[in-house]
């Protein structure tokens, strides 16, 4: 029976391990009318909402895709909200896969603008689905400034902590995430797999939909495409180190560089390639990091670029000119052992961590305002922002690479990551990267800080 909140309750027992999203949308959900949780596809969304709905009194919970045969069942079930919340009834709806509803775009619209023809203290509505960004669009055109959008991702490394019962900020800590935070997610199988999920549901969107989703065109997209993108960015734009220097041991570059994927994004169009790279983007997947070669540059060429109507994207040079990396270590791991066939990663090489650290913290920080430093004598800087910000990032303690810092006016705050030093000189601040990503990821407030105080010290 849809809407079983008894049989929610029953099935959530498992689910133990409430996410830090979990308490704000749990929050939102007792105060806001309308909440959207939004995020990478399955990150974790629909776990929230069966949480929600073992705690939440009156809760309802639907899966929009599985609980419904017809269109004209899901649109019956809207009509059931609708006169609830003009009666006013006491009841939280949790809609999990709303792209699934029968006009999704049109069925968020009659929902809010329910709330709008009358007085409601009692009736809320939780939205959660993939895509997210086809979600979300609807959701603003729908709601307005009406609702609440929480945002949310992958396991965090503080979460991650807080999962394990420790709360030890370590080089040994972070590698054991980097290693294992897929063992979290037991319907993760593959990056093509999953890749191919989120084009299935973009698809769906896409047909569901009355009005176009501005950037979500899929049409010339398929699973192979978008791992040729992935794969081509650990070999050319993971801070243009190539692999050969550090992969001798198990021969990973030669493999990596001569392996199928790589050939074909070399042989790809420019206009596929964007496309490619929009949708990676648009899924939450990858981050895009303008290059220059001056410290003027027009940070927001970016955001520009992934534009529909402009057409820089036909010059193939343009893509020398960004950095793509890859938001969440899992998927990082699952394509560097997928080239390395039966030879699982057990241990990561020095330089290779450095790649996927690069990646996490470039994930981590903000994109808008913000391009890498690359000049024609080698000079790079991984991050500069026009508010004043330059960090370089490293898993060594090596000195040199603050040199490049010295080129910024001193008034910038500059950050060098290293292995283990804690020190500024020079204007120069030394933080542990694991202690970087730790400080500017979500999930903190699961750990004890007293606690991480303590382990601050004992590691430094």
């Amino acid at each position: 029976m849809v809407g079983n909140s008894n049989e929610e309750k029953k099935t959530s027992n498992k689910y133990d391990f409430k996410r830090s999203f979990y308490f704000e949308a749990e929050k939102s959900a007792k105060n806001k009318r309308i909440t959207f949780i939004l995020g990478a596809r399955k990150c974790g969304k629909t776990v929230c909402m069966k949480q929600l709905a073992a705690s939440l009194p009156n809760a309802v919970y639907v899966d929009m895709k599985a609980d419904f045969d017809t269109d004209e069942q899901r649109r019956k079930f809207t009509n059931r909200i609708l006169d609830d919340i003009r009666n006013d009834k006491e009841a939280t709806y949790l809609i999990d896969e709303a792209t699934y509803m029968a006009l999704p775009d049109k069925e968020i619209c009659k929902i809010a603008g329910a709330f709008s023809d009358v007085i409601n203290k009692n009736t809320k509505i939780v939205f959660t689905g993939s895509p997210s960004n086809a979600l979300e669009f609807w959701g603003h055109i729908a709601c307005g400034g009406n609702a609440a959008f929480i945002r949310t991702g992958f396991l965090s490394y503080p979460e991650w902590l807080a999962y394990r019962g420790t709360t030890e900020v370590s080089e040994k800590t972070y590698l054991d995430f980097l290693l294992n935070v897929r063992d979290f997610y037991d319907c993760f199988k593959n990056t093509k797999e999953y890749l191919q999920g989120c084009l299935d549901e973009t698809v769906i969107s896409n047909r569901k939909a009355v009005e176009y989703i501005v950037g979500n065109s899929v049409d010339e997209l398929d699973a192979e495409m978008l791992l040729d993108v992935l794969y081509a960015s650990l070999v050319n734009l993971h801070n243009h180190t190539k692999y050969e220097t550090f992969a001798n041991a198990n021969q990973f570059a030669e493999m990596l560089a001569t392996g199928g994927h790589y050939k074909h994004f070399k042989a790809m169009s420019a206009f596929d390639c964007k496309t490619a790279m929009q949708f990676l983007s648009n899924c939450g997947l990858t981050t895009l990091t303008y290059v220059s070669d001056e410290l003027a540059a027009d940070p927001y060429i970016a955001s520009t670029f992934l534009q529909e109507t402009n057409e820089w994207y036909r010059n193939p040079q343009l893509f020398a000119r960004f950095n793509l990396t890859i938001n969440y270590p899992m998927f990082h791991i699952d394509l560097i052992e997928n080239v390395l066939k039966d030879k699982m990663v057990t241990e990561l090489p020095r330089d290779l961590l450095g790649s996927i650290v690069e990646c996490h913290v470039r994930s981590l920080l903000p994109t808008n305002g913000c391009f890498e430093y690359r000049d024609s004598k080698g000079v790079e800087i991984d991050y500069v922002s026009i508010g004043g910000r330059a960090i370089e990032i490293s898993v060594s303690d090596k000195r040199m690479r603050n040199v490049n810092l010295d080129i910024l006016p001193d008034d910038y705050k500059k950050i060098l990551l290293t292995k283990s030093m804690t020190e500024e000189v020079n204007g120069v601040k030394r933080i542990p990267y694991y202690q970087f990503i730790y400080d500017n990821s979500t999930g903190k407030e699961l750990l004890p800080e007293k606690s991480i105080e303590t382990s601050r010290k004992r590691n430094h």
